[in-house]
C-alpha cells in the first residue's frame, strides 16, 4: 500500500515522534511504500521511505499548528495515497491516532493542578482554541474515518467527549533489543558519567513536559526518601523543559547536591540501564512510551494510575501502581519497596516479561490490520460511486 504518515515532526527521540518514526520503519522493511509528512525529519527510518516536508508560517504557536494542518492536508490531496495515517491534529484523514489523548480532557485535569488565573490564561490562549476545534473536526464527525486510542483509558474519554462506540486501541511497542536490562558494568558506567554514586539507589524520571508529568511530586517524595542499607536515593531527571523552578525547589528541600538533570544529552536506553527503578507520577498521560522502555529495560516501576501504561502491568508484581501522583507520602512507600532488592529484581524480571508482549512488530500487525480495512472500504466506495455515475 501506499501510506502517507502524518507529523510535525519525526525522530528517534520524543514520544510521539518516536513512534511514527519506528512505525515506518517497520511498514517500510513489510515493502509498503512509506512516506512521511512533516516540518523535518532529520533522519529517514528506511532508505525507501519518501519525506515531504511541509513549511509552516506564523510566528506564534496557533499559527504554526493552523499552518502545519493546512498544509500536510494539500500534501495528502496531491499524493494519492492508499491510507492517510495522521499522528498530528490536522483537517482530515483517514485514522486519526490520538496519541496525545484529548486535549478538552487535559484541560480540564491541568486545571484542578495550578492556579485560577492561571487556567482562565490557559483556556484564552489561541493555541487551545486552535487544538479543540481540530481535535473536534477530526474526532466529531467528519475529519477522520477511524480514530484510534493508544490505552483503554484513552479510548474511553474519545466516547466520553466526543460519542464515538468504535475506538480501536492499539498500544505502542517497544524494541526489546534497544531496551534491554543492564550488563556487566554497564550500570557503573553510566552512573560515572551522570557523577551518581555507584552504590547509590538511582530513582530515573524521564518526561517532557515537567508540570503535566508531575516532576514537583517526585521531588517533594524524594526529599522525604531517607538513606537505607547504606544506599543514599539519587535522583535522575531527564527531558526536555524549564528546569530551573525544580532546580530551586530541590535547593529550597536541601537535596539539590543528591539531584541531576541531565536534559536530553544521554540517550534514554543508557539511563534506564543506569537507575534502580523508573517513577511515573505524571497527572495525564494517554499511554508513555517511557513506560514500556522502562519495563523492557528490566526495571522495577512505579506508574501514576493515570498514565495508560499502568494498564498493562500487574499491581505488586510487574510494577507498582499509585493512587494519586500528587501524594509524596505515597510516593515515598512505594519507592521504598523498590529498595528491596530482592523484591526489585523480582518485579524487574515481570516488567520485562510484560514488555515482551507489547513490541514495534505487534503494533504494526495491528496496524497494518487497519489500514486494510480502511483501504478496502474506500475501495468500496469508489466502486460504488463509478458504478453510480455510468448507470444511465
Amino acid at each position: 500500500m501506499k501510506i502517507a504518515l502524518i507529523r510535525s515532526a519525526v525522530h528517534r527521540n520524543g514520544g510521539v515522534e518516536r513512534y511514527v518514526w519506528m512505525l515506518a520503519r517497520e511498514l517500510a522493511r513489510r515493502g509498503h511504500d512509506v512516506h512521511i509528512i512533516a516540518r523535518r525529519c532529520p533522519e529517514l527510518p528506511h532508505p525507501s521511505v519518501t519525506f515531504h516536508q511541509v513549511n509552516v508560517r506564523g510566528p506564534l504557536s496557533f499559527l504554526k499548528v493552523l499552518s502545519f494542518a493546512s498544509m500536510a492536508s494539500v500534501a495528502v490531496e496531491v499524493g494519492g495515497f492508499d491510507v492517510v495515517h495522521s499522528c498530528d491534529r490536522i483537517i482530515s484523514c483517514d485514522i486519526y491516532r490520538a496519541g496525545e489523548g484529548v486535549h478538552r480532557e487535559w484541560l480540564e485535569v491541568s486545571s484542578r493542578h495550578m492556579a485560577n488565573w492561571k487556567s482562565v490564561l490557559k483556556r484564552l490562549d489561541p493555541l487551545h482554541r486552535v487544538l479543540l476545534r481540530l481535535e473536534g473536526r477530526l474526532m466529531g464527525g467528519g475529519g477522520a474515518r477511524r480514530v484510534t486510542a493508544i490505552s483503554r483509558r484513552g479510548a474511553e474519554e474519545i466516547r466520553r467527549h466526543f460519542g464515538l462506540e468504535d475506538v480501536p486501541v492499539i498500544y505502542n511497542g517497544v524494541d526489546l533489543d534497544e531496551f534491554r536490562p543492564a550488563s556487566g558494568d554497564e550500570r557503573e558506567t553510566v552512573r560515572d558519567e551522570l557523577g551518581v554514586p555507584r552504590g547509590a539507589f538511582a530513582i530515573l524520571y524521564v518526561g517532557s513536559g515537567f508540570f503535566r508529568k508531575g516532576l514537583r511530586y517526585l521531588i517533594e517524595a524524594f526529599a522525604r526518601l531517607e538513606n537505607r542499607a547504606g544506599r543514599a536515593p539519587w535522583l535522575v531527571v531527564a527531558g526536555r523543559g524549564n528546569t530551573r523552578p525544580y532546580m530551586r525547589m530541590a535547593r529550597s528541600l536541601g537535596v539539590s547536591d543528591r539531584v541531576r538533570f541531565c536534559g536530553v544529552d544521554v540517550p534514554p536506553q543508557r539511563l534506564y540501564r543506569g537507575a534502580d527503578v523508573f517513577v511515573f507520577p505524571t497527572l495525564y498521560e494517554p499511554f508513555g512510551n517511557v513506560c514500556l522502555e522502562a519495563l523492557a529495560s528490566g526495571l522495577p516501576c512505579v506508574f501514576s494510575p493515570y498514565s495508560g501504561g499502568a494498564e498493562i502491568v500487574e499491581d505488586g508484581e510487574s510494577g507498582l501502581l499509585m493512587k494519586s501522583p500528587a501524594d509524596p507520602d505515597e510516593a515515598v512507600r512505594l519507592i521504598r519497596i523498590c529498595m528491596d532488592k530482592a523484591r526489585a529484581a523480582r518485579m524487574g524480571v515481570a516488567a520485562r516479561e510484560v514488555a515482551a508482549r507489547f513490541t514495534v512488530e505487534a503494533n504494526a500487525d495491528q496496524t497494518e490490520a487497519l489500514y486494510r480495512e480502511v483501504a478496502a472500504e474506500k475501495n468500496r466506495e469508489e466502486s460504488g460511486a463509478s458504478s453510480a455515475a455510468a448507470a444511465p
